[in-house]
């Protein structure tokens, strides 16, 4: 749809009713009017005949000396008019000649009748019962949608008829005037509805378009921002959210039916080197003919091929057999080595570009995530890149890298008796006004010897042997310890994962948190950022319901990495959707700007408030809030910091509004 039809329908509701239509939308009202009168002349008429057929009743009570020859012309005007209408209508007769010709039907019979009960002996009843002559302006009028010429044409007809012959009938000129003046206020009132009703039809219609066309824009939007936000710019290959979906639906076979996977993880060898040498635009190249050398030998198999980001490239496919994978494994290895791509800035005895490739068979891999395969895809990987252009397949004796996953668990079991886990705060910040607008809590975890351990690694596992819950309750009670003792601070949130989720006693821990602190329920956010699905879960519904019935918020966190789905911002109600980091990182193009502003307003279309996360540059926040966002988080506004010196800025904040 484009823009300038929507402007065209909004500069055409705009007009006053003296101002001419414009030819295109009117000449498509016509049209569309045709259709109606088509689709409803049959019954109307139908209903008219009968109508007229009846008023024989008032002819035998009112001119007895006619009522054969009324009757009589009632029957036969009356089956001649609705089985010709009908018989043209079957036939596909241009709809407006059907119009003109009920039009003029109504007419003859008022004018047949008004003649013929003329002759009657009894002058007086004629007299009065020609006002019933008044029945045919309203039918012309109200029971058919005429277009306001031909109802004008009809009304306009039947008040001069009987004024014609009023005027040649009776020489009484008190009833002259007053039925001569009650027919022409008829036309005129009658004239006027039909004008109404043609106008306020055609506002109808017009507006029926502007709401299609709007349908129309919001489903081609989001097919094209799904079709964006699953594809990779550069090689157009699936992306790595398109690829999780894939993985998702492999694993969910494996899973059920026991039909075995592979996936395959494709390295370019000194990839960087090539860029430095030969230039990125050069290394664009590179990566667009590999990926294209890749999808020709794996479109035919019908394997999912996507570029997992950098120089890295996935494939993933259902197998009978490790020996499958490997083979296909050893095929994407020649076939990059046979494109005999220059590449003369190697450290190795090789002069071209080749790739180092990871495999994993599901079968082989011990684990209940589908993220395992991945994992050992890339420990495969990680050998195979030690001697380059090689291939390597994962087997168990890699498991032996996850002892450090043992040694984590044992380090969270005792995390907050030790003090072994920590909490930081990362500020929100409100552009307009330049202050912090609320702050995310999250937590850091050190080993016994004081080295990080990164909340990639010990999350998911807390989650899988359970220490997410004592955690989980840890971080809630630092949060809400915050907001008791800074009433500066509007809100503070705290991610939340699915074992929680599904914990009974969630709902009951956070409300019991929350009253020891004894702060306001809405000063408290939960994040919702469970990678796995919370579309259509019933826990998450039950559990939104529960925590707004508190007054404590509830956060969409990652929106449109492909964990949220698009879903779900019709089928929950959010008081807030944070955007993912990756969005704004790539808004440097033109493409990447795009893609933003149609997740934006795709959030906005909802009704749901917005946040942007990972903005690093004061460029990125000047472009996000053209599209209305006022909302940030990133290290550009402030890295995740102790408390003390969130504390040491929120004061510091108050005193230059103060000063101010």
């Amino acid at each position: 749809m484009s823009t300038a039809t929507v402007d065209l329908l909004d500069l055409e509701l705009g007009k006053r009713w003296f101002e001419r239509r414009s030819p295109p939308l009117h000449a498509a009202f016509k049209a569309h009017h045709s259709q109606a009168v088509r689709a409803e002349i049959a019954s109307a008429c139908t209903l008219v005949g009968l109508l007229y057929v009846a008023f024989g009743a008032m002819d035998a009570l009112l001119i007895r000396d006619m009522l054969p020859y009324v009757l009589t012309l009632r029957l036969c005007i009356g089956v001649v008019y609705v089985g010709g209408i009908r018989l043209q209508a079957r036939h596909g007769v241009d709809a407006r000649i059907l119009e003109l010709q009920c039009s003029l039907g109504i007419y003859l019979g008022f004018a047949a009748w008004l003649c013929l009960a003329a002759q009657s002996s009894d002058t007086e009843n004629i007299l009065y019962y020609a006002g019933y002559g008044l029945i045919f302006m309203l039918v012309a009028n109200l029971f058919f949608n005429f277009r306001f010429e031909v109802a004008l044409l009809s009304s306009g007809l039947i008040t001069l008829t009987f004024l014609v012959w009023a005027f040649t009938f009776t020489d009484d000129q008190d009833y002259f005037v007053c039925f001569a003046s009650l027919y022409i206020l008829s036309f005129v009132l009658t004239a006027f509805l039909n004008f109404k009703h043609n106008r306020e039809r055609y506002r109808v219609h017009l507006n029926a378009r502007r709401a299609d066309l709007r349908q129309r824009e919001a489903v081609l939007r989001g097919e094209e921002l799904f079709r964006l936000s699953t594809t990779d710019a550069l090689t157009g290959l699936a992306n790595r959210r398109a690829l999780d979906d894939v993985l998702q639906e492999l694993w969910h076979g494996y899973v059920t039916t026991h039909h075995a996977f592979g996936v395959i993880l494709i390295d370019v060898d000194f990839f960087k080197l090539y860029n430095d040498r030969y230039g990125h635009q050069q290394g664009d190249q590179c990566l667009a003919a590999v990926s294209q050398a890749m999808r020709c030998i794996a479109e035919p198999h019908g394997y999912a091929l996507g570029r997992f980001g950098g120089e890295e490239f996935a494939v993933m496919f259902q197998a009978d057999s490790a020996r499958q994978v490997v083979i296909f494994a050893e095929e994407v290895r020649r076939t990059v080595e046979a494109l005999r791509i220059p590449h003369s800035a190697r450290r190795d005895q090789f002069s071209m570009v080749t790739v180092s490739v990871g495999a994993a068979f599901s079968a082989d891999v011990a684990g209940e995530k589908p993220e395992r395969t991945i994992t050992a895809a890339d420990l495969a990987l990680y050998v195979a890149k030690e001697e380059r252009n090689r291939i390597h397949l994962y087997d168990q004796r890699m498991h032996a890298a996850d002892a450090n996953d043992d040694v984590t668990a044992e380090l969270l079991r005792s995390a907050v008796k030790e003090g072994l886990v920590s909490v930081v705060f990362q500020p929100i910040v409100d552009v307009r006004s330049g202050r912090i607008w609320a702050a995310e809590a999250l937590m850091r975890l050190k080993d016994r010897h004081g080295r990080a351990i990164s909340p990639d690694r010990f999350i998911p596992l807390a989650e899988r042997t359970g220490a997410i819950h004592e955690l989980g309750e840890w971080i809630l009670r630092e949060a809400c310890d915050l907001l008791a003792n800074e009433p500066s601070l509007p809100v503070v949130s705290v991610n939340v994962s699915a074992k929680q989720i599904c914990d009974a006693g969630f709902a009951d821990a956070v409300e019991a948190i929350v009253r020891a602190a004894k702060i306001e329920p809405a000063r408290l956010a939960l994040e919702i950022t469970e990678g796995g699905q919370i579309s259509g879960n019933p826990e998450v519904s039950r559990l939104m319901g529960r925590l707004s019935a508190i007054g404590i918020r509830v956060w969409l966190d990652d929106f449109g990495t492909g964990f949220a789905g698009l879903t779900c911002l019709s089928e929950l109600r959010f008081d807030m959707v944070k955007i993912d980091r990756f969005f704004v990182q790539n808004c440097n193009t033109l493409r990447g700007a795009k893609l933003l502003k149609n997740i934006v307003d795709l959030v906005g279309s909802c009704a749901q408030s917005t946040i942007v996360e990972g903005v690093e540059e004061a460029e990125q926040i000047e472009l996000v809030t053209s599209f209305g966002v006022e909302l940030f988080q990133g290290y550009h506004l402030g890295r995740p910091m102790l408390k003390q010196e969130l504390v040491s800025r929120l004061q510091g904040e108050a005193e230059a509004a103060s000063a101010a």
